[in-house]
């Protein structure tokens, strides 16, 4: 009985992403980088900015559904959202998607002073219900770095891949210059930020091609290698043909923007991807259980994904063929104070399934009491 990997958080990730980057992109680009371009072409950032906001809507919602339904109950969605710390972290991200709209309609005055801590607030909703979040230390400050610059420098870009078509040469050239200006700055950083983090995730080189991971990495590595290589295409020999007026539109830059989409889609597989267990790990994070009562045998899996702890076992008898029902099972996981249990029933003959929701990352004590046999297992538990 195999449980793998389930690739609709990857796709809510990505998705996440997308919105993310094309709601801040725009507002940035709107604000700081080409003022006269996103006057000359309102409706054109508008739509990426309300596209942005219903992609990051979107995914927030269906993954709190996607959680409450892989708990068995999809009528928890309000207790996990207000009772749990991941939950707190999603309703504020709604709250702060919410005031980033009205911002950019126009609900609010001192736009420019309130954008930025609204802007920061919302990347810090996506770096603790990341892997950063969960490792602690360092890592949740670079991931916020290399979130922040990635939005100033290919949020940006995005944006001017989109305003360009029809806008006056002059607006175009001054919002070029500033973005090749900090551009360069914001690559650096998030080059610095993302090898710490990589290195800090895979401790080991030969997990870069040895792991699901690294090999998902290494992708996002190939793609944002491209990226930049177009970008200095047009940081070099663009903007002077542009600035000699012997080029006509921003066709690279449109290529680049085509990249950075790319780039975002991977990064939302990377980041729901376990990285490798950091070496001499002793707890796993999945365990087969095989275990004879009597004349009946429990056959399963436990195992941890996105911060869950899930149980799945099987009751056959001595000839591999499930029953026709079974027994009340109990199954209890704790760490530290924080303690988790749930009573479980079949769902289907004599099939069980559990999944509870795990606040801490680390080694958890997982108790699961059958008839007469009380089985104990160590868990490693990461988002």
């Amino acid at each position: 009985m195999s449980h793998e990997h389930d690739n609709t958080q990857s796709v809510l990730r990505a998705t996440l992403y997308l919105g993310v980057f094309l709601l801040l992109g725009a507002g940035v680009f709107a604000r700081y980088v080409g003022l006269e371009a996103a006057r000359a072409q309102p409706w054109r950032l508008w739509y990426l900015i309300s596209g942005g906001f219903l992609l990051a809507l979107g995914a927030t919602l269906y993954g709190v559904y996607h959680v409450t339904w892989m708990l068995g109950d999809t009528s928890l969605m309000a207790s996990y959202l207000l009772e749990t710390r991941q939950g707190n972290l999603l309703l504020l991200r709604l709250g702060l998607l919410t005031g980033l709209l009205g911002l950019s309609m126009g609900w609010f005055r001192l736009d420019r002073w309130v954008y930025p801590p609204l802007a920061l607030g919302l990347l810090l909703t996506l770096t603790f219900t990341s892997h950063a979040g969960a490792a602690g230390g360092l890592q949740p400050w670079a991931d916020l770095l290399h979130l922040g610059f990635g939005v100033v420098w290919a949020g940006c870009v995005l944006a001017l891949a989109v305003v360009w078509p029809g806008t006056r040469y002059e607006a175009l050239m001054r919002a070029l210059r500033r973005l090749s200006a900090l551009g360069l700055l914001a690559v650096i950083l998030v080059a610095l930020m993302g090898t710490y983090l990589s290195w800090t995730r895979l401790g080991e080189l030969s997990n870069l091609w040895n792991t699901p991971y690294g090999q998902r990495l290494l992708i996002k590595l190939a793609l944002v290698a491209l990226v930049v290589g177009v970008a200095a295409v047009n940081r070099l020999w663009l903007l002077p043909r542009l600035q000699a007026k012997r080029a006509r539109g921003l066709q690279t830059v449109s290529l680049e923007a085509a990249l950075i989409l790319g780039v975002l889609v991977v990064s939302g597989f990377v980041a729901t991807t376990e990285p490798p267990p950091p070496p001499g790990q002793a707890a796993p994070r999945l365990v087969n259980i095989s275990e004879t009562v009597g004349n009946q045998r429990y056959v399963g899996q436990l195992f941890s994904q996105a911060g869950l702890i899930h149980l799945y076992l099987d009751l056959r008898d001595t000839e591999g063929n499930l029953l026709e029902g079974g027994p009340a099972l109990k199954v209890r996981a704790e760490r530290g104070t924080e303690v988790r249990e749930d009573a479980l029933v079949p769902f289907y003959k004599s099939q069980y399934h559990s999944a509870l929701i795990a606040e801490q990352q680390g080694v958890w004590e997982v108790t699961v009491e059958l008839p007469g046999k009380t089985l104990r297992f160590a868990l490693d538990v990461r988002r």
